[in-house]
């Protein structure tokens, strides 16, 4: 474990939504630290979440393409250069509805490594320090009406 990992030692993994969690996949790397995960993810075109939530904050900032993040009843169109947060414990979904990749960078405090996802991310722990997790959490997936919001947003694009 080191405070630091190269860019190459950073495992890449594909994450593919099973039909509850939503359709399409994307490619993943990331690395936690005790207080917060970092993750760079590729989603292509149709990748679409379910609706979902976490206890951890989340910031993202959109490096190239355009994907549309939804948090409860609103959708933002968020384009390369932009960031956008959803709160702790909201409600939430994305959906790449462009015909190109949108690569993220997330950033998630408290970590959102837990479950299967901590074997597949870059722990950042000094020699000798003890990780201690606040969390890790996880996506809960929850039932929302997201059709009914991704209507509403849309018609209102016209």
């Amino acid at each position: 474990m080191a405070l630091r990992v190269k860019a190459e030692n950073v495992p890449v993994k594909k994450v593919v939504l099973s039909a509850d969690q939503g359709q399409g996949s994307m490619v993943v790397k990331q690395a936690y630290g005790n207080e917060s995960s970092l993750m760079m993810a590729t989603r292509p075109p149709g990748y679409h979440t379910k609706p979902h939530m976490h206890v951890s904050e989340q910031i993202n900032h959109v490096l190239e393409g355009e994907i549309w993040f939804f948090v409860e009843d609103q959708g933002y169109l968020c384009q390369k250069g932009d960031f956008h947060r959803i709160p702790a414990n909201k409600v939430h979904w994305a959906w790449n509805r462009s015909q190109s990749d949108a690569v993220v960078v997330e950033s998630h405090s408290p970590p959102l490594v837990g479950g299967e996802i901590i074997k597949s991310a870059a722990a950042l722990f000094d020699e000798g320090e003890t990780p201690n997790l606040r969390g890790p959490g996880e996506n809960q997936f929850v039932s929302y009406d997201q059709e009914a919001v991704e209507r509403k947003v849309f018609s209102s694009q016209r």
